[in-house]
């Protein structure tokens, strides 16, 4: 499932289950960054990614 945050809307999020109750998400922006983490609670990837994403933010600028 792709999702787009408010706070962070030049990125793109990839949830997937790829096994059973294994997640990974994806984060892309459109300067091509990407972030990404695997694991089983899947909030705190998405808190992770999003956290990863920010920083790459604050040092572009």
């Amino acid at each position: 499932m792709k999702k787009i945050y408010p706070e962070l809307p030049k990125w793109e999020f990839e949830l997937d289950e790829i096994s059973a109750n294994v997640y990974e998400v994806i984060g892309t922006d459109k300067s091509g960054h990407r972030v990404s983490s695997k694991g089983l609670d899947l909030e705190a990837l998405i808190e992770q990614c999003k956290s990863d994403a920010r920083e790459i933010e604050v040092a572009m600028k």
